[in-house]
């Protein structure tokens, strides 16, 4: 089963015709560093990273093995880019990496690959968390899939894979997860956990195991997971670990979650109670609605939202939702390839014509500034490789927002009419979410910096792995003096988001103090502190409108995103004291004390002693052998996680700097040998072999059938490093057809080989252009007469192709978007036996979406050859046609060149392979793809079919040489198709054993009536 996915994901990758592209703007000159168990590669301006990515793998190591009570077998390769943008361009993984992507772990030699996103804490947790997937990797696999294919390995499902990487990256349960579950479970909106998938993953995965932590011990988890590694089954491991299977296990969390968190709804107030809520994503019919940014005049908002599976701007009057209507999106135009969605930044001019926002733009992000009314914009390019959270000054005449470069994340301001760019912060700390003075000349902003307020630290002033980075605080920077100052003084609470009044002397901010992110209010004058909400939901992206009567933000509600909207947030006071806390928060705020105080009597007694020994009697013998210097304490050493306490303290801080070298090693080798008495020798044998960083690749496939001549391989070597991407190949095929040349079956061998090399030249995410050329020697040999002259030619092919694809895709085939390529290949004439040929091809597909889950599928496709010796276009059948059949009978080959080239042109499904054949041809085909339902077990032996789609569709085609003549009259003067081919008919795809399977049945129309049903059994994904 390992070799068959396989085959197939190598064979996508090798014909696939459309796809998004990995752009390579840079070429990366890479070093590495090596600690106890990792080697650290990184590119220019990385070094600091690298050093800090090394210290706190260690460290996040030993908390992994610890829980696990795994110790790692092998070294774990780690590739650190300096940002998101230089991150999408790597060659260790062949997708393109969305921001929401924040780092990989690949099996195929287990190596983890990171951006840094300009925030050392976000950073230390994605490093625990992709190494979590290395070690468990290691468990499971074996740590690579070499390994995990010989010693079958076992794939953990996803919710347990990342639920687990949350859980020990975070120390178990966080604020963030806390709001996610409780509005989940409040809002009935808690899966079974045989059911989590997606976003869940990692928020409800992560619950899982604090809840096992919670209830039998932080063991249970390491427990938990050894069984599964031994049994590979998730309802045994859950019987051996807990005495119940997944269902009965599910019922019982289901039922303590809302124990948990029901009794909360007393104490907190709905959104819908203390605000008015501005979308409503069951009449807009979506999902997310974030981020909002009023209008000056108050009137309107631009906020994210989702269409179609799309996120992208909008503008809508707030007190009409009927009026929303996009702007941009992502991933659909050349210049908004990725908007910063995990760091947005929607600003308004003062005017209100206008909107700022950041997106990728090439190989770093770009400022754009887009007209309301049309969507019209122009792009601010700074040479920066980040760039978020855009905040137009109130004034008019700058742009603030945060971005990062190398090692640091500063404020920056930006000068519209001078084009003048400053550096504000320009320091080792993380700073972001600037938010302007109403009198343009402050930022307040928010930083994990501490009281080191004013020095500007850079790297080689502090070692920030020894700074508290996980602290958060609001502070101000003057724009003339730079001078910084320090607003608020509580860093364990998080921020998120600021707010200040027309009059200066006010902010509203989000905090999580009560564990809830809640909105607070400090005066400016005297520092006081009052809050504002006591909301269930947490509270995200406040927005205040320019005469303070408003206050637009966004909230997690009933298992989506929506925005409320808040009238006069400064004259708000609530009837409580103080704010309730959260359970979660309470047992947090209660262990920080049982903490402190085991700390501070430590230190005490270290204090003590160290007093004692500065009183000297003189010189005597003494023996400490039975002595402790600090008594136990039973009852509170039974409260201390051991875990903790085995971090290593004497990780090393000095590397090594070394540079890197290119080496080849095996990504995956697979083979089959057999030997048969009479065909000898035969083998299957794939392999693939990469460097490191993924730069340089060679694939190799054999199929070995008696001899080379009558085998099949292909070699290619691949270079990847440049924008420019080259292969080089070299191949030979060989098949045998019976034929029956002058009325006599005898059996033929076609042979075609040759070498090549093509570059493909990617413009931008959606469009490429490839060129290249190939040296064919092709033949026909009769093997049942040797005395027949074998038919042999020399071709040399050269070939251009020009691909667009913006298409966005859901489990078989895309779901929004187009996706085309036109196509021009041929040869000249070598020597009196050669071939003569030019051949055209385009292939135009447009996919609608009609609801979030039906959608139109729209195909045309064409093509000529002239010259000579034209190509022949051979119609009928479906891609992968299991239970395939050949009209005649047999392949249609006849010419070298028709083996050579194979231009079948499918689906037209209802008709053989090779119904039709001409040097012209058009195919049209039309689909309503729909889904039937999301899961099945079927069969005495239980086997889950997921995602069961199905579809309409109706197919139409034809080939002609000269004249396209589409019926005709019959012998019996009955009307007939005669180029023309129809059929219509309906399909089901699923996943069976991890295999895509299409089913298929179509009906030939036959002009006057349809023919019997024909069934149609085939592997692969939808064109």
């Amino acid at each position: 089963m390992y070799k068959l996915i396989f085959l197939i994901l190598i064979a996508s990758n090798l014909f696939g015709q459309f796809g998004k592209n990995k752009v390579q703007y840079e070429k990366f000159e890479w070093k590495y560093i090596s600690s106890a168990n990792f080697d650290i590669y990184f590119h220019e301006g990385g070094e600091y990273l690298a050093r800090f990515t090394a210290i706190h793998s260690e460290k996040a190591l030993t908390i992994i093995e610890g829980q696990l009570n795994y110790k790692l077998n092998t070294r774990i390769p780690i590739i650190i880019f300096n940002s998101h943008n230089q991150f999408q361009q790597n060659n260790v993984i062949n997708q393109f990496l969305s921001e929401g992507i924040g780092g990989v772990t690949q099996l195929f030699k287990n190596r983890v690959v990171l951006p840094y996103s300009g925030d050392y804490s976000n950073f230390r947790h994605v490093i625990h968390h992709e190494l979590v997937h290395g070690v468990l990797n290691d468990m499971f696999h074996g740590g690579t899939l070499q390994n995990s294919i010989t010693q079958g390995g076992y794939f953990i499902p996803t919710w347990l894979n990342e639920g687990f990487a949350e859980y020990s990256s975070l120390d178990g349960m966080n604020s963030e997860t806390d709001m996610f579950m409780r509005d989940l479970t409040i809002n009935e909106n808690l899966p079974s956990l045989g059911n989590i998938d997606g976003y869940l993953s990692y928020r409800a995965g992560q619950t899982f195991y604090w809840y096992i932590a919670k209830k039998y011990g932080k063991e249970k988890v390491g427990d938990f997971l050894n069984r599964l590694r031994i049994l590979k089954n998730v309802d045994r491991a859950f019987k051996a670990s807990f005495q119940m299977g997944i269902e009965e296990f599910s019922d019982m969390w289901e039922r303590e979650m809302k124990k948990y968190y029901f009794p909360e709804l007393d104490k907190f107030e709905s959104p819908k109670d203390y605000a008015v809520q501005v979308t409503d994503r069951k009449k807009m019919r979506n999902f997310y609605n974030s981020s909002p940014s009023i209008s000056p005049d108050g009137k309107q908002m631009a906020f994210i939202t989702d269409k179609d599976g799309l996120l992208g701007i909008a503008v809508m009057d707030i007190e009409k939702p009927e009026t929303k209507r996009f702007l941009v999106s992502s991933f659909r135009q050349q210049d908004f390839e990725d908007l910063n969605m995990l760091t947005p930044g929607i600003s308004w001019n003062p005017s209100g014509t206008h909107l700022a926002v950041s997106a990728k733009s090439g190989g770093e992000d770009a400022i754009y500034i887009i007209d309301v009314k049309n969507g019209d914009y122009k792009k601010i390019k700074l040479g920066l490789h980040y760039i978020g959270s855009v905040n137009w000054s109130p004034d008019g005449t700058k742009l603030a927002f945060a971005a990062s470069e190398y090692e640091q994340s500063d404020i920056y301001y930006y000068e519209i009419q001078s084009k003048k760019l400053v550096n504000l912060t320009d320091d080792i700390f993380s700073d972001m979410m600037p938010e302007w003075s109403a009198d343009s000349k402050d930022i307040f902003f928010i930083s994990d910096r501490g009281d080191k307020v004013n020095y500007n630290y850079k790297s080689n002033d502090i070692s920030i792995w020894d700074h508290d980075f996980e602290q958060s605080d609001i502070y101000k920077v003057n724009l003339d003096s730079k001078t910084k100052s320090r607003i608020t003084n509580d860093p364990k609470n998080q921020k998120t988001s600021i707010a200040a009044s027309k009059d200066n002397f006010r902010l509203l901010y989000v905090s999580d103090k009560n564990g809830i992110s809640n909105l607070y209010e400090i005066n400016l004058n005297n520092n006081n502190i009052n809050f504002k909400s006591n909301s269930l939901s947490a509270m995200n992206h406040i927005s205040l409108s320019d005469d303070d009567s408003k206050l637009l933000f966004g909230i997690q509600t009933d298992g989506g995103y929506e925005i409320f909207m808040l009238r006069f947030p400064f004259d708000i006071k609530l009837a409580i004291d103080e704010l309730p806390l959260t359970k979660f928060k309470a047992d947090l705020i209660g262990a920080d004390t049982v903490k402190s105080s085991i700390i501070k009597k430590l230190l005490e007694e270290e204090k003590k002693s160290e007093e004692d020994e500065l009183i000297s009697y003189g010189e005597f013998e003494l023996d400490f052998e039975n002595d402790k210097l600090v008594k136990e304490n039973p009852d509170v050493s039974k409260k201390i996680d051991l875990s903790t306490r085995t971090i290593k303290n004497d990780i090393d801080t000095v590397f090594e700097v070394k540079d890197y070298k290119i080496k080849f090693t095996p990504d995956i080798v697979l083979g089959s040998p057999s030997y048969n008495t009479f065909l000898g020798v035969q083998g299957v044998t794939q392999a693939q072999f990469s460097d490191m960083l993924g730069d340089h690749k060679l694939f190799i496939q054999a199929n070995l059938l008696l001899d080379l001549r009558n085998s099949t391989f292909f070699a290619q070597y691949s270079y990847l490093p440049e924008i420019i991407d080259y292969s080089f190949n070299g191949y030979h095929s060989a098949a045998w057809v019976v034929q029956d040349f002058d009325e006599l079956l005898q059996l033929y061998r076609y042979r075609d080989w040759g070498f090549g090399a093509s570059a493909s030249y990617p413009f931008d995410l959606f469009n490429r252009f490839e060129f290249g050329a190939t040296y064919k020697n092709i033949s026909r040999s009769n093997m049942n007469d040797p005395t027949q002259p074998s038919l042999s030619k020399n071709l040399i092919v050269p070939e251009v192709k020009f691909v667009h694809d913006n298409t966005l895709g859901y489990l078989f085939a895309p779901t929004i978007g187009n996706r085309y390529y036109v196509k021009l290949f041929g040869t000249p004439k070598l020597g009196d036996s050669g071939s003569e040929f030019v051949t055209a091809k385009f292939d135009f597909r447009q996919y609608v979406p009609i609801t979030s889950w039906i959608n139109f599928a729209l195909r045309a496709t064409g093509g000529a050859s002239v010259g000579a010796n034209p190509l022949k276009f051979r119609l009928g059948g479906t891609e992968n046609w299991i239970n395939r059949s050949f009209s005649n009978g047999f392949l249609p080959f006849y010419e070298p060149e028709d083996f050579a080239f194979m231009q079948f042109e499918m689906p037209l499904r209802g008709w053989q392979i090779n119904q039709a054949s001409g040097t012209k041809f058009a195919v049209a085909n039309l689909e309503m793809r729909f889904p039937m339902f999301q899961a099945l077990v079927a069969g005495p032996i239980p086997i889950l079919i997921q995602g069961v789609m199905g579809s309409f569709f109706l197919d139409a085609g034809g080939t002609w040489d000269n004249e396209f003549i589409a019926t005709r009259k019959d012998a019996f003067g009955n009307t007939v198709y005669n180029d023309l081919l129809m059929s219509a008919g309906v399909g089901i795809r699923s996943y069976v054993l991890g295999l895509p399977l299409k089913v298929d049945i179509a009906w030939r129309n036959e002009f006057n009536n349809w023919s019997e049903p024909q069934y149609l059994f085939s592997l692969g994904f939808d064109w």
